[in-house]
């Protein structure tokens, strides 16, 4: 069952963003990632964006003890894909969660007071979906083409 859907980075931009974290808390976040959108719908899956590379840069971060993240710029042809809205249906400030303190939701990471970073930081990632199945969970640089199954 399809997760959530985003930029997914491999271990060199992990370790990059790792590194610049000014206050690392307990828990490291799963995969870190910026989801553009929660639950997709079929309409909202973005097959012909999965796999594919793109230059982000972090621009700001963030931590209030509980949650620790950057704030991105997403490149002009991602834009639109970006549809994390919030309950108030606002779009939520793109971010990188990237750890956490016990207890704490990455979904409030949204609302830190970010600061800007001195210069901003460019980190390369990849679309792809995030997938729970069984025991499992992973991330997909597939297209995902099965809607008989539930996405959530």
């Amino acid at each position: 069952m399809l997760s959530y859907e985003g930029i997914f980075f491999d271990e060199e931009g992990e370790n990059l963003i790792f590194s610049l974290e000014k206050k690392h808390l307990g828990l490291v976040n799963d995969k870190l990632h910026c989801t553009f959108k929660y639950h997709p719908t079929e309409k909202e899956l973005f097959n012909n964006l999965v796999g594919e590379y793109f230059d982000i840069y972090l621009v700001g971060y963030g931590n209030d003890n509980r949650n620790s993240a950057f704030m991105i710029t997403l490149p002009e042809e991602l834009k639109e894909y970006y549809i994390n809205y919030d309950t108030d249906n606002r779009l939520k400030v793109p971010h990188i969660t990237v750890s956490l303190s016990e207890g704490a939701s990455a979904n409030d990471s949204k609302d830190l007071d970010f600061k800007a970073l001195d210069k901003p930081v460019k980190v390369r990632g990849r679309f792809g979906y995030y997938i729970k199945e069984d025991d499992k969970e992973y991330v997909s640089f597939e297209p995902y083409y099965d809607y008989a199954k539930k996405l959530y």
